[in-house]
């Protein structure tokens, strides 16, 4: 129906646990800064014709003071693009 050789599948969710306030406090008490961005992306690939699943990718990463979502996503589409092959 819709002439495709594959479906793409997935969600991504992005989340806030720290603010950098409170990562730059943590720094300073314990010596350890916090995680100030958290992303996770689940992509899947079906094959059109038959709807088997041809690949799987999961994967969370977290960010560091100065970093934004548009950067995690960025660095988890760069890495979900060299490690999924689809070939016919």
């Amino acid at each position: 129906m819709l002439e495709v050789d594959a479906i793409i599948m997935g969600s991504f969710e992005t989340n806030k646990p720290m603010s950098e306030g409170a990562s730059v406090a943590l720094g300073l008490f314990v010596g350890m800064y916090g995680s100030t961005n958290k992303a996770v992306l689940n992509m899947s690939i079906y094959d059109a014709e038959d709807g088997i699943q041809v690949a799987n990718y999961n994967k969370g990463i977290s960010g560091t003071m100065g970093s934004s979502t548009e950067d995690l996503i960025n660095i988890l589409m760069r890495k979900a693009s060299r490690r999924i092959s689809y070939t016919e």
